[in-house]
């Protein structure tokens, strides 16, 4: 797999923007109301909505929170429309800590198979920080679970 900046890809997708708009419609609100009751900006629901940009991570999982709708739906990974959110929801920082002990491996060796400098993985536990969604598919796809386990907000791997 190469190596690839944070920013490449991901950036914006018709499918993303059609799912947006189509679960939205659903809700009978504009896309303003939407932003309000989300407690999401006009902007980022107007870029969404408008030219299918997907916002960062901390915002679409926010959106698919208030949607109750997995990422992997919304982004069109998956056409799986059914979510079953976490009883008690755990954090990316956990659950990838448990994931690597689960399969007795080292962050080191993980990040031989990641599109990305095994250091942020550290950089991630030591700041609380969450990775680009790209980086987030990487790592899922590498534990075959779902992008909403690994942050989190599934108890479903």
């Amino acid at each position: 797999m190469p190596r690839v900046t944070s920013d490449s890809q991901m950036k914006s997708s018709e499918l993303f923007k059609k799912r947006f708009n189509s679960l939205v419609a659903e809700l009978d609100c504009s896309i303003y109301e939407f932003a309000e009751k989300a407690k999401v900006s006009r902007g980022v629901v107007t870029r969404a909505a408008i030219y299918g940009i997907i916002p960062s991570v901390r915002l679409l999982i926010k959106i698919c929170d208030y949607l109750k709708v997995s990422l992997e739906y919304i982004l069109g990974l998956t056409d799986t429309k059914y979510f079953e959110a976490a009883q008690e929801p755990s954090t990316f920082h956990a659950r990838i800590e448990e994931l690597r002990r689960e399969n007795k491996t080292t962050y080191s060796k993980i990040g031989t198979h990641m599109p990305f400098d095994t250091n942020l993985f550290y950089d991630w536990q030591r700041v609380k920080t969450i990775p680009s969604l790209e980086y987030l598919i990487a790592i899922a796809r590498h534990f075959n679970v779902s992008i909403d386990y690994l942050l989190g907000r599934t108890d479903i791997k």
